[in-house]
């Protein structure tokens, strides 16, 4: 903490970056969430999870190392070509591994933890305190990229990013979401570095190029789901650079083919890395799901978004469905524990702030302030992409609360922004 007071005080009075009166308390936020997970997993979840799993596994890979078994140790690290199933022998004395050994997204998530648990001493408050504070670095180069164009929307962005409960709560603790959130920063920042401000350094490169192979790697369809709202973002820029009017005008139709030619050509190239999340494994598993709440495999605390084929069509007319799920659900009836009703009550704030903004902005006003921003329609974007995915895809209360942290703070600051961008309106109404 002494390191984080000198570096807030530092930008604050010396390069005077006012917006840093939300360091200390964001980063404060952060580690009472990743204490209140462990605190969740020791007491209330005993019988075990994610969080527990993910520790207990690099925990592992740790007391192989301090044994001395560094070949071992070494076979097992190499999460993509090992032979890691055929070693539960060897090493099941220090612990073993709560995975199966085909998930490479788990196992590369738990290779990723290994040198925080050696740095938290292989105890579980330590470590999940070093990844939250690691964690927090991606998420203020988000809050930081937003304020270059929004500075006197600071407040607003801290809540979206730093303060929404679920957020900071499960983005802190040893899951995949937690790097795959901070890394989606790091993207982020980089993307807007290296390419809209033309900053050609070899560390925003270097940080674009590693949060993207973290995310391809834990979760790669979080990559896909921010290559649309990315490529718009990178070419309306330029096209924003265009003084005529005219031209920009007509520039645009010709962009957009541009766009959809990339994304079917990077969707092509990238689909072999998507694994269950390519297109054609995405509907399997989305119908497969949809067997399972049938048949009652997730008891009480499921949902059902209704039957439907498995085709593009299908899954098309499950749209408003899907994102109702992932942006608004569980509803404060809905719940089932102490956890689910902070989350309902949290949904129940962008469900009343989300029909606000509409009926401020109205319709026509808001398509048209979606396209007048390129920031905006990234963040817009890939919100909604991702929270198709996971409302499409998760048929489970508990998992879905988890798993749709990722799009909530761009959601939130896409609101924020419509409602700023047409503010002398409102006050002219």
């Amino acid at each position: 903490m002494y390191v984080a007071y000198h570096f807030k005080n530092k930008n604050k009075y010396l390069y005077k970056k006012s917006y840093y009166d939300y360091f200390i308390p964001a980063l404060v936020c952060k580690l009472i969430g990743g204490i209140g997970v462990c605190l969740i997993y020791s007491f209330y979840y005993t019988e075990g999870g994610d969080v527990s799993n993910y520790f207990l596994s690099a925990n592992t890979f740790v007391s192989v190392l301090f044994s001395g078994k560094f070949e071992l140790f070494f076979e097992m690290m190499n999460f993509y070509n090992n032979n890691i199933s055929n070693l539960s022998n060897e090493y099941i004395e220090h612990g073993g591994l709560y995975f199966s050994g085909t998930d490479m997204y788990a196992l590369f998530t738990v290779v990723l933890t290994v040198p925080l648990c050696i740095l938290g001493f292989g105890a579980f408050v330590p470590t999940t305190l070093i990844l939250a504070s690691i964690s927090f670095i991606g998420l203020w180069k988000l809050y930081e990229l937003f304020i270059f164009y929004f500075p006197h929307l600071k407040k607003q962005f801290a809540i979206a990013i730093f303060f929404m409960p679920s957020v900071f709560f499960w983005g802190s603790s040893i899951l995949k979401d937690t790097y795959s959130l901070s890394c989606i920063g790091f993207f982020t920042y980089g993307i807007f570095k290296f390419f809209i401000l033309k900053e050609r350094k070899i560390k925003y490169l270097l940080l674009l190029v590693v949060a993207s192979l973290i995310i391809l790697l834990i979760k790669p369809y979080i990559l896909f789901a921010l290559l649309p709202g990315t490529i718009i973002w990178l070419n309306f820029t330029r096209v924003e650079r265009i003084k005529n009017s005219l031209v920009r005008t007509l520039a645009i139709p010709f962009v957009m083919l541009f766009i959809l030619l990339i994304l079917a050509g990077a969707y092509s190239v990238l689909g072999k890395y998507l694994g269950e999340y390519s297109l054609d494994n995405i509907l399997i598993k989305a119908v497969k799901t949809q067997q399972d709440l049938v048949r009652g495999q997730y008891g009480t605390n499921s949902y059902d978004i209704g039957a439907y084929e498995p085709t593009l069509a299908g899954i098309s007319s499950k749209i408003p469905a899907a994102l109702n799920m992932a942006l608004f659900r569980p509803f404060i009836w809905d719940a089932r524990n102490p956890v689910m009703v902070l989350s309902g009550l949290e949904n129940l704030f962008m469900l009343l702030f989300t029909i606000y903004i509409v009926i401020k902005v109205r319709i026509t006003t808001l398509l048209k302030s979606l396209f007048s921003n390129p920031l905006l329609i990234f963040s817009f974007l890939f919100a909604i992409f991702f929270a198709f995915s996971v409302g499409l895809t998760t048929s489970n209360y508990g998992a879905l609360v988890r798993l749709k942290i990722p799009c909530m703070p761009f959601y939130l600051i896409s609101l924020f922004i419509l409602f700023d961008l047409n503010k002398v309106k409102f006050t002219r109404r």
